[in-house]
């Protein structure tokens, strides 16, 4: 009996703690030549108190927020105009209103019951853009902070009415969230890649070129005075934002540092959740050590999941030095050694990428061309070179991740969503087991030459798990001639080769550091901020139950 209520007691428990979650947020603004917002908002959540949900729209400067609507399921709620917070759980299903405050609206609609739910809100906000002497602007908070559930996912999409929004004419930041924000088919971007926190919000700040839209909300400002305000106690480099002297070492060094410090934190915070999606166990104590190559030796896919399941903290010099290696096994790089008896990297004269993801070309040309006119790569001749290459080698970065993204999918280990099937799970496991087996390697009995065949991917695998010295080592130990066989070069040789293939990786990391750093900055997309954002319009605090 005791353990009878121990059970309902825990299954209550874990009833209540999967109650009120936000699932995700997705919102869809239009901007008409007038300058108003249609602002769609899908919001899939699961409800557990309350009677009603509600938006904060305060602060509007200008604007005007009407032509609101509520559906869930197709149907189409009541709109019973002044809305009465008061009214019970029943009284305010299938309904919806406006309650009017001094500074600002929440819009307000029925929970109807408990449990889950996909409401569909639509409003305009007249005058949401602001007209200034040198650009127009979009200035606003999209989400609130103080939701009352912390919603897991966000997006955003932001278009304008017969105008693609492109480079040409437009620029964008995002404050309040850790995400991206990119230009994408016409439209402006913005998604988030964790969780939300209680203090989490979407501010969206867009500059479009005069001509696009005929506002008549107007301020008396210059766009670089809003951005200087709304660039304050971010993470963006406001030198390279506003166009002044660059003060590019200084701001990579502390760009570095901040993702160096966010991602050990994602890997303490979020590395549970990334356990359970990814793997299908809640940690990696759970899984032994296997011996079977993960990903059918594929790099792309397996660097792909250890990134995920390091919460991103893997680094680009990973896989690139993996990379390298794969391609010196296939012929298309050799090594040799200059009058110092250094490492030096050779390149094929007709080399065939057939069956090969694009990036492994992409990589092979930026070796080449850092190589100069002897097409022969040295050591630092690559590093030198990324310094000023560093746009092109941050998007060989986001080429890489696509291919892997696209292999993960055509191989069924993952769905167009990004969910994990069994078979990636499988995958995954198999994965940590290896890097086990890989560490533990000098302690197995067993260890042998019955494995050759496999050596060249116990090393290849090594570098993405930054183990590559170790177990170099170890392999060449158990027998330096079939090392050399196996490996393509001998002992001393293959040493050298990853400590120069790391060289070239970190220099990658850096350089694509500085290219998002400053495209980022300049309003060309990348990261967001998590800090600043201040002067926006149209936000507040709270929403959700209540």
């Amino acid at each position: 009996m005791k353990r009878s209520i121990i059970i309902a007691a825990l299954l209550a428990w874990a009833c209540i703690a999967q109650a009120g979650v936000i699932r995700s947020i997705n919102i869809n603004l239009s901007l008409d030549r007038e300058g108003n917002a249609h602002i769609t908002e899908i919001w899939d959540l699961d409800a557990d108190e309350g009677t009603e949900w509600y938006l904060v729209r305060e602060n509007l400067d200008g604007m005007s927020v009407r032509d609101f609507r509520v559906s869930e399921g197709g149907v189409q709620f009541e709109d019973v105009g002044e809305w009465n917070v008061s009214r019970s759980l029943r009284q305010k299903a299938g309904k919806c209103g406006i309650v009017h405050k001094k500074n600002g609206v929440e819009l307000c609609w029925g929970l109807g019951s408990m449990g889950d739910h996909l409401f569909t809100a639509s409003y305009v906000m007249t005058g949401a853009v602001r007209t200034l002497r040198d650009y127009d602007m979009l200035h606003l908070q999209l989400v609130s902070p103080g939701l009352s559930s912390r919603p897991e996912k966000v997006s955003v999409r932001i278009s304008a009415e017969g105008v693609p929004l492109s480079e040409d004419n437009c620029r964008l930041w995002g404050f309040g969230f850790n995400g991206n924000a990119f230009l994408q088919d016409g439209s402006a971007v913005y998604r988030s890649t964790e969780q939300f926190r209680r203090n989490s919000s979407v501010i969206a700040l867009l500059r479009f070129n005069k001509g696009i839209f005929y506002s008549s909300n107007a301020l008396d400002k210059e766009f670089d005075e809003v951005l200087t305000r709304a660039l304050d106690g971010s993470s963006y480099d406001k030198s390279a934002a506003l166009g002044e002297d660059d003060n590019d070492g200084w701001y990579l060094f502390m760009f570095t540092m901040f993702w160096s410090l966010l991602s050990v934190l994602l890997v303490i915070i979020g590395v549970k959740a990334h356990y359970k999606s990814v793997l299908g166990v809640p940690s990696m104590r759970n899984i032994d050590w296997c011996r079977d190559v993960p990903f059918k030796g594929d790099i792309l896919e397996g660097e792909f999941v250890w990134r995920k399941l390091r919460s991103g903290a893997a680094q680009d010099s990973q896989l690139a030095g993996a990379m390298i290696l794969r391609m010196v096994e296939r012929g298309l790089l050799t090594v040799g050694r200059d009058r110092d008896d250094k490492v030096e990297i050779h390149f094929a004269s007709n080399p065939s990428f057939d069956g090969l993801p694009a990036c492994y070309k992409g990589l092979w040309d930026m070796m080449k061309e850092a190589s100069g006119e002897d097409e022969i790569l040295q050591d630092k001749e690559f590093s030198r070179w990324s310094r000023s290459h560093t746009r092109r080698v941050s998007k060989w970065c986001t080429s890489s991740v696509e291919d892997a993204v696209d292999l993960m999918k055509a191989d069924s280990y993952m769905s167009a969503s990004g969910k994990f099937f069994e078979s990636g799970k499988d995958e995954a496991r198999k994965l940590v087991g290896f890097n086990k087996f890989l560490k533990d390697f000098t302690l197995l009995d067993e260890r042998g030459t019955r494995e050759v065949g496999l050596w060249n991917d116990y090393l290849v695998f090594a570098m993405i798990f930054g183990i590559a010295d170790k177990v170099a080592k170890e392999l060449s130990d158990i027998d330096p001639k079939v090392f050399s066989e196996t490996v393509y070069a001998d002992p001393y040789t293959a040493r050298q080769i990853i400590w120069m293939t790391n060289r070239m990786g970190y220099a990658i990391t850096n350089a694509s550091a500085s290219a998002q750093m400053k495209t980022a900055s300049s309003g060309l997309g990348g990261f967001t901020s998590f800090g600043g954002g201040g002067g926006f319009s149209g936000g507040g605090f709270g929403g959700g139950a209540r």
